[in-house]
């Protein structure tokens, strides 16, 4: 019978100390609460610490208590080194920011609704730090000058704060920052996903003021669609449907920009119209869309020195003729460049050539010297371009050899011979 009687206060004893643990545990939870509202942030986040070290000691609303005041304190203890400048104390709370966003939601698994309001209001002020936090880790990442394991880190150091963000809330900025580093990580599909959920975000959520730099977005889902999922006619529809956005959102403010964002909204849709055109330019079975397009183009900016270039490129395909005066079309509207001298002079280089293959082939004389003086006369008119070319740019490699190879054709040896030393000059030979 005593035997029994002490198994029983044995018991009892057990359940009194597990109560007396339970006690101790909730009182450190409190005294974190209390400590948190004096001020005392370093000791709020110490003793909730404590506390969740043995969790299972906790009972009730003590458990997302002690998450939810582990988080604040922690953000607290932060932005204050922050202020101070405190090096020493910043460098031990580099992960603060995802650590309480953690934190905030291990708290809401078990919240009560007051408690939970109060969390979800915590998580909406860590947006932003987390979005700023996401970008410029995500900066570091692109950055060619930082070692590729600094990188990498930052990479996967940016994807974690920007997914938090995301998960806060659904804004189209976050998305495109996911997208763009889904594409660094090589997960294109993961990428589009992040593109195309940013797109709606952005219609639902629209800015106070425009944000042109949305254009990008459709450029980078036009990006995976055509290299990526080989579909040119999607990219060309997310490239025209990124040039409608523009349009709306330019007319949505009246015309009423600041020099910032008139430049944006002019760079954004320069760059989508110049990526359809450059699809439409690759793509063979669009070329009478292509020429379509073109024309179109060149009546909203007739003094575009690049898109006349490239319509002089598409028109190789089609008219030689009319290739030859859309390219000198573009030296009119900029003399200093020499793209258009280059390939105008490769142009006559390659009219040229067929001449003088069909003068080879020529078996009466008189007709072949007919053809050889022809080709020569497209040979030195591809001469005179090409040194144009290399007057504007001495550094660029292609009209050099190009010279070296004309100016032999022509008989012009000592000029062949001063190209070919430039040539080896730039290979540092």
């Amino acid at each position: 019978m005593m035997k029994k009687f002490k198994t029983i206060y044995l018991a009892i004893g057990l359940i009194l100390l597990g109560s007396l643990v339970c006690q101790s545990q909730n009182s450190l939870v409190s005294n974190a609460i209390k400590a948190y509202s004096e001020g005392d942030f370093e000791q709020a986040f110490e003793l909730t610490g404590d506390a969740l070290v043995h969790i299972d000691a906790l009972s009730g609303d003590y458990i997302p208590a002690a998450y939810y005041y582990r988080g604040k304190s922690r953000i607290q203890i932060l932005r204050i080194a922050l202020e101070e400048g405190d090096n020493e104390r910043l460098a031990g709370m580099q992960n603060a920011l995802i650590e309480s966003y953690y934190d905030y939601n291990e708290a809401l698994k078990t919240a009560n609704d007051k408690l939970s309001i109060d969390i979800r209001r915590d998580l909406a002020d860590l947006y932003s730090p987390l979005l700023q936090t996401g970008l410029s880790a995500l900066n570091t990442a692109k950055n060619d000058d930082q070692p590729g394991n600094v990188r990498e880190s930052a990479l996967q150091a940016s994807l974690g704060y920007l997914q938090a963000a995301a998960n806060i809330s659904q804004t189209y900025l976050v998305y495109d920052l996911l997208g763009q580093a889904m594409m660094m990580t090589g997960d294109s599909s993961a990428a589009l996903i992040n593109f195309n959920l940013g797109i709606p975000a952005y219609r639902e959520r629209p800015p106070a003021t425009p944000d042109f730099l949305m254009a990008y977005v459709y450029f980078r889902k036009a990006i995976i669609e055509r290299y990526f999922l080989k579909d040119n006619n999607k990219a060309l529809a997310s490239l025209m449907e990124g040039q409608n956005m523009l349009k709306r959102e330019y007319s949505k403010s009246g015309g009423a920009l600041s020099r910032e964002d008139r430049q944006a909204y002019e760079s954004g849709m320069i760059d989508l119209i110049g990526f359809e055109l450059d699809i439409y330019l690759g793509d063979p079975a669009l070329i009478d869309d292509a020429l379509v397009r073109f024309r179109e183009v060149m009546s909203l900016y007739p003094e575009d020195y690049d898109i006349h270039v490239s319509y002089a490129n598409l028109l190789e395909k089609v008219d030689m003729n009319l290739a030859i005066d859309a390219y000198e079309t573009a030296i009119s509207i900029d003399d200093s460049r020499e793209l258009a001298y280059f390939n105008l002079g490769a142009l006559y280089n390659n009219l040229g050539s067929d001449v003088y293959l069909k003068g080879l082939n020529e078996d009466t004389d008189a007709m072949a010297d007919s053809l050889y003086n022809e080709a020569n006369k497209y040979f030195r008119k591809a001469y005179i371009n090409m040194e144009q070319a290399y007057n504007r740019n001495p550094k660029f490699l292609p009209s050099i050899r190009a010279l070296v190879q004309l100016a032999r054709t022509l008989g012009i040896e000592e000029k062949a011979e001063f190209y070919k030393r430039k040539e080896l000059e730039l290979r540092g030979f």
